[in-house]
This record gives C-alpha cells, sequence and structure tokens, in this order.
C-alpha cells in the first residue's frame, strides 16, 4: 500500500486513527512496510429478557471481528475498548478476550468510539468511530455491520508474523495409520487378473450373444420305438406266398 493511499485511510474528518505506527525509535526510514487488514464493527439488537419488565427502548450489542483476509483477531489484539457518547464520559466497557463485544447498548450511548490495543506495545493503539444507520433511523432494523481497514507501519518482525493469515493444513497429509488402512483398502478392491484364455471366451461370447438374436428353446422330440417285425421299406410290396401264410 503506498502511502498516498494511506493518507486517503487516515481520514481526520471523521476523527478515526486507522494507522498504527512503530514507535521503536530505531525504525529506520528504508525498507518501509505497510500493512493492511480488513475489520468489522457491528451491531445487532438485542431479545429482551422474558422475566425483566418490558423496556421501551431496546437494548444493543456491539462488536469487533475480523475481516476475510485478516484471521484471528485474538493473535495481535491484546485489548478492546467501547466508549460510549461524550455525553456520558463514565460508561467504558472493556474486553479483553475473543470475542470482543459487549452488550446491553442503549441508543442514546450511540455513536460509539472503538479503540483497539496491540499485543505488541511498541505498536500505537487504533480508533474507530461507529455511528449506525439503525438506530439514528428509529430502530429500522436489526443488524448493521460496516467495514473498515487496520493499516500497520512499520511493524515488528512478531507483529508481522500475528498479522499473517493461518492457513487450514491440506488434506492430503494425512496421518501414518490412516494412510495405511486406505492403501490396504484400495489393494482389497483391486480386481483379481483374468486368464488370457478366459478372457477371450467371455469376449466371444458376448460378441456371439450380440451377433445372434435371441431363440426361443427348441421343442423335445419324442423318439418312436418300434416292436416287432421291422416295418417293410415304403414302397415295397409284399410277395404272393406271404400273404398266405399270414391268413
Amino acid at each position: 500500500m503506498s502511502y498516498t493511499n494511506l493518507l486517503r485511510q487516515q481520514n481526520v474528518v471523521d476523527d478515526c486513527q486507522r494507522v498504527s505506527c512503530n514507535r521503536n525509535p530505531t525504525a529506520t526510514l528504508s525498507g518501509r512496510c505497510v500493512l493492511s487488514r480488513d475489520i468489522v464493527i457491528g451491531c445487532r439488537m438485542e431479545q429482551c429478557d422474558p422475566d425483566m419488565p418490558y423496556m421501551l427502548e431496546p437494548t444493543w450489542g456491539v462488536y469487533l471481528r475480523a475481516g476475510r483476509d485478516c484471521g484471528d483477531l485474538s493473535r495481535f489484539v491484546r485489548r478492546v475498548t467501547f466508549k460510549m457518547s461524550p455525553r456520558l464520559p463514565l460508561r467504558l466497557h472493556v474486553a479483553d478476550s475473543a470475542p470482543f463485544e459487549i452488550g446491553e447498548v442503549l441508543g442514546t450511548d450511540f455513536p460509539v468510539e472503538v479503540q483497539v490495543q496491540y499485543t505488541d506495545a511498541r505498536m500505537s493503539a487504533t480508533s474507530y468511530i461507529f455511528r449506525p444507520r439503525v438506530v439514528r433511523e428509529g430502530h429500522a432494523g436489526i443488524c448493521e455491520e460496516v467495514l473498515d481497514k487496520m493499516i500497520f507501519v512499520n511493524p515488528t518482525p512478531s507483529m508481522r508474523q500475528s498479522l499473517m493469515p493461518v492457513l487450514a493444513p491440506p488434506s492430503a497429509t494425512a496421518s501414518g495409520p490412516s494412510r495405511a488402512r486406505d492403501s490396504s483398502q484400495s489393494a482389497m478392491e483391486l480386481p483379481v487378473p483374468e486368464r488370457p484364455g478366459e478372457r477371450k471366451e467371455q469376449d466371444r461370447e458376448q460378441v456371439g450373444d450380440v451377433a445372434r438374436s435371441p431363440q426361443p428353446p427348441a421343442k423335445q422330440l419324442k423318439n418312436r420305438l418300434s416292436v416287432g417285425v421291422p416295418h417293410p421299406p415304403i414302397g415295397h410290396q409284399k410277395p404272393k406266398w406271404a400273404e398266405g401264410t399270414e391268413k
């Protein structure tokens, strides 16, 4: 990020101090490093407790959470202080651990100043002013979030390491027993090798089944048994002397 864009983020009109600088006097101007991370400041309407008497003005919960590229805020954020309206100078809420949020905020307490202090004491604190529109317009909604940025100039080596997003380990790096179990299961699922002769016969049968149409089963012919004198062949006539003997 260039210093021109850095000055745009440092807007004096909205009274926000988004830039955190390294207080170490040994930090030189050569080799400047500027990092930015996204954050989300939001509020949501809280539900009334059924055991408590009805309140005319609902309460709100204000929170600070990480953006898409920020990861876990607790890695580099030590404390978040929520300062209420200047008309109430004693209304301070401090969140020392994640999640950084507070509750039971009345509509008259807005705007809220959110001050962030970091784990490295050499980095200066940043502050943001949160003015939710849903509260100004008479509770038109139940939730509102505003995107903002944290900008770090010349962060310390430990701070740079904390600002790096944590990547999830790939699923391919499995443990030894699970990997051995998967290999044994894959070995069990391998097909059994076939003999070349059996493969040819199966292919021949498949080809024959495709080429020939299915035929009905052939009827079994009954065998005719001839008992006694064999019949003369067709077209042969008996001699005359045989006709007398039969009588």
